[in-house]
């Protein structure tokens, strides 16, 4: 941080919006005394400025005021450049280039001074002439090329590294540089006639003049391409080079090449020998040299917008900027010789001086002490009590009161009609949902997502609002995207919002779709492999009532089947056992139990909604090994995407390396045959596509089996949830067999499910106490041997169904102890009455049962009466 300031006393800047580089400001004096700033922005605005730096009485200096823009003109392109020369032949004044993408353009500025009456002058800015060019432009240089007097040419460098030479109005020639990969700074030597760029190496090279010129063409710009031409000198810097100037040291008639690159500053010999070096300790922006007394001044403006002068290596003075420029010129203005003039990327435009007022702000000086671990809980302590009171009412009414602030309404429609969106599954239907959403509070942004298990597509899936204090409707349509079996018929509505008082919330509510839109029914089938027992307690529904919609169709008698509408799989079957209160689901597709299972949960529910003690249970083991088919299926799959992947950009970096070569040898003067790359490539093309299709027919598969894998998920969730175990145990396994299969980049499914059974294994489902000691997983391991995950898949659902049956026996017995204990309870009640020891107490107790018994007979006798007093 610097100690002083810069002194700006001439300021302006643009009215619209426009952009500038480090090519877009020049000074030069043009004809008179004083110099003018000119600058060009990428917009195509060219502006002349002309500062009149009035002295007041006080000694201080003029700013800026509307009579020093000179000329402002607008050009139809970008001004990539601006320079100034001697570049109308037989003429000795200075006229102003102006470089476009396409064109090159020169002018001439004319003042006319104003009368005696005090009128403004009047100012023109003629075009002398134009060049069009045939490759788009970068930069350009000017300078008296082959040693001329009193007249200018111009250099043009385009994109692709060829240059451009015009002596005045004429074009010249045109030749390549070798080793050409991006266009870099351009200037020219005087002393040396030659000219000094950057190559592809990151190396600086210089081409004298006759060089370009014998290796040009004065006719078709194609052929210089083929002519190569060798550099004077090259000198490697190992960096990217962001400007370069040449001065010029009048004492010992030399000239120097000085190099602003990206960590150091160079300073060359014209010879390309090496003067001086300095390395930056931070990144410059841009940068302007001058040579006094046989010492080479630099100006070189960091990042942190402050301004380093250099003598040779040695640092002699710092000053804070106001702004942050992207060029810098030395500038001699009337009444203040030797300002500075800076241009920022924005179009601000400032001139300045190197005052010496200080900056009073001062950093304090780093202290390093010891942290108070009393205080720092003190501290902590208050700030999250700040948090509790300044956000608590809105957590508590998130929580416990999420109604009243906001009401989903879902409404399914049952009746179907045709898709016209575009699906994998021909002759397939859509349905049609309204989501209403009403919201009782003001939120300041909300955002609805609705979304349903693949091969399941919602369209459209989402809406943002801005504001939302009125009542949104929506309405999506689902349908069938892919030919594959569905999971689950939940569609779940989230709806996130941000209230007014910056707090986020969420809402969601969940819909059940018709069971038509993936299913259909078909005739039932007394075998299957696959098979699922329900037990209902207290009665089974007989299925014309939990299916009333398909009991028009067919006579439902103690069977029912349906079959997707996608695929030609065999149906699942629902059987009904009216004696023993169950309901069987067979099929011979395991990854079709998952949306039958579901339906069966929710119309029985549906059904009993008003009956106390009701409940669905299973009591079967666990579908173990299927679940692990579809595992080991999905691990075979996820592994041969991977090796396509890989394999594919190998091939691509093959075709690439390839392409290089070929155009390394394009540019050659005489190549050599290219019949053998030209065979490679087209070999390694269709090997390419090769490996692009057997990867978009691999990523079909892993979907599938994607999906199967998520139908095995489900099923297993659910069926946990219909065991007889306690509820947290229950709520935590449920979670833990997420029906949610995703494959990333960096982590497959597999990894994430390794780790939580393993973390299961050792907490929860522990054996015992000595394996809830064992060293937890502290990272998420990449799994390479599918069989020890399965292992622990098949350990985990086993001692699920251990504690299931622990958790009922335990209640079998409780109850037969229970029972035992009132009888035993009964019979003492019955000794103590008999120990009351006497005939007395006996007696009483005889007297008491004929009491009841007389009571029994007056009960029959009345109600044996009423029906007669009736007739």
């Amino acid at each position: 941080m610097s100690l002083f300031k810069t002194r700006g006393f001439w300021q302006t800047g643009c009215e619209q919006q426009e952009d500038f580089d480090q090519n877009s400001m020049i000074v030069t004096p043009l004809n008179g005394n004083d110099d003018y700033v000119i600058t060009g922005s990428q917009a195509g605005v060219l502006r002349i400025f002309k500062p009149n730096c009035g002295v007041s009485e006080d000694g201080g200096v003029g700013g800026f005021s509307p009579e020093d823009l000179i000329v402002e003109i607008a050009f139809r392109e970008p001004i990539l450049q601006i320079g100034c020369g001697r570049l109308v032949s037989g003429s000795l004044v200075y006229q102003t280039a102006v470089l476009n993408p396409r064109c090159l353009s020169v002018h001439l500025l004319k003042i006319k001074e104003g009368g005696a009456a005090g009128y403004s002058s009047q100012n023109t800015f003629e075009q002398i002439y134009e060049h069009r060019l045939e490759r788009s432009a970068a930069n350009f240089t000017i300078g008296q090329f082959g040693g001329v007097r009193n007249r200018d040419f111009i250099c043009v460098q385009t994109l692709d590294g060829t240059l451009e030479f015009f002596e005045q109005e004429n074009r010249t020639f045109s030749c390549s540089l070798s080793n050409f990969l991006l266009p870099g700074p351009l200037v020219f030597v005087k002393k040396t006639d030659s000219f000094v760029t950057v190559d592809g190496n990151w190396s600086v090279v210089s081409y004298k003049y006759n060089a370009l010129s014998e290796g040009g063409d004065e006719s078709n710009v194609e052929n210089c391409k083929y002519k190569k031409i060798n550099p004077t000198w090259t000198y490697n810097l190992g960096e990217n080079v962001l400007d370069i100037a040449v001065v010029e040291d009048a004492v010992n008639n030399l000239n120097y090449i000085v190099i602003l690159g990206e960590r150091n500053l160079f300073c060359l010999f014209d010879t390309g020998r090496l003067k001086f070096m300095k390395k930056l300790e931070y990144s410059p922006m841009c940068f302007e040299t001058y040579v006094i007394c046989e010492r080479v001044y630099s100006l070189v403006v960091s990042d942190t917008s402050n301004l380093l002068v250099y003598e040779n290596t040695t640092l002699k003075w710092s000053a804070k900027l106001n702004f942050l420029p992207i060029s810098v010129r030395r500038t001699f203005l009337k009444n203040v010789k030797g300002a500075l003039a800076f241009l920022s990327e924005e179009g601000r435009l400032e001139c300045c001086y190197l005052g010496t007022q200080p900056n009073l702000f001062v950093a304090p000086p780093l202290v390093e002490r010891e942290l108070d671990l009393l205080k720092v809980e003190e501290e902590l302590s208050t700030l999250n009590k700040t948090i509790r009171e300044t956000y608590g009412n809105e957590l508590h009414m998130t929580e416990k009161t999420a109604d009243k602030e906001m009401t989903i309404k879902i409404q399914v429609d049952p009746n179907l009609e045709p898709c016209t969106f575009p699906s994998n599954v021909a002759n397939v239907q859509m349905c049609t949902v309204y989501v209403e959403i009403v919201p009782h509070l003001a939120f300041d942004e909300l955002q609805v997502s609705i979304d349903a298990a693949k091969p399941l597509k919602v369209h459209p899936s989402g809406q943002f609002f801005n504001g939302c204090e009125e009542v949104i409707k929506l309405k999506s349509f689902v349908f069938l995207e892919e030919d594959a079996n569905v999971p689950s018929l939940s569609l779940i509505v989230v709806v996130t919002a941000i209230s007014s008082a910056g707090v986020p919330k969420s809402f969601n509510d969940v819909a059940l779709l018709p069971l038509r839109l993936v299913m259909e029914i078909c005739s039932a089938q007394k075998e299957a492999k696959h098979k699922v027992t329900l037990n209902v307690d207290p009665n089974v529904v007989s299925l014309t009532d939990l299916f009333p919609e398909y009991a028009e169709d067919n006579k439902i008698t103690n069977a029912i089947a349906f079959e997707p509408i996608s695929s030609s799989t065999e149906p699942v079957t629902i059987l009904l056992a009216k004696s023993s209160n169950r309901y069987r689901i067979q099929t011979s597709c395991f990854s079709l139990l998952s949306v039958i299972v579901e339906q069966m949960i929710h119309r029985l529910e549906k059904y009993y909604k008003n009956l106390d003690g009701f409940g669905v249970f299973y009591n079967a083991a666990l579908p173990s090994n299927e679940i692990v088919v579809y595992v080991k299926e999905h691990f075979e799959k996820r592994n041969r995407v991977c090796y396509l992947e890989n394999a594919l950009d190998k091939l691509c970096a093959q075709f690439r390396t390839i392409q290089k070569r070929l155009i390394s040898k394009f540019k050659v003067k005489e190549p050599t045959p290219l019949l053998n790359l030209e065979i490679l490539m087209k070999d390694t093309y269709k090997e390419t596509l090769k490996a692009t299709e057997s990867l978009r027919k691999a990523n079909d598969e892993l979907l599938k089996a994607q999906i199967e894998l998520t139908c095995a998920l489900k099923l297993t969730g659910q069926l946990i949830k219909l065991t007889k175990i306690e509820d947290g145990l229950k709520n935590t396994l449920v979670s833990a067999f997420c029906a949610t299969v995703e494959d990333l980049e960096s982590q497959n499914w597999e990894d994430t499910m390794d780790a939580v059974l393993s973390h299961l294994l050792r907490t929860t489902l522990a054996k015992n106490e000595k394996d809830k000691l064992r060293i937890s997983q502290t990272q998420i391991e990449k799994v390479t041997d599918i069989s020890k995950m399965e292992r622990h898949l098949v350990q985990v659902l086993e001692r699920v169904m251990k504690i299931e049956n622990t958790s009922t026996n335990r209640t079998e017995e409780g109850i037969a102890e229970v029972i035992q204990e009132t009888t035993m309870e009964s019979e003492l009640d019955k000794e103590e009455e008999k120990l009351l020891g006497s005939q007395f107490g006996e007696s009483s107790l005889r007297l008491l049962s004929a009491r009841k018994s007389l009571n029994r007979r007056h009960q029959k006798t009345e109600q044996s009466e009423e029906p007669k007093s009736t007739n």
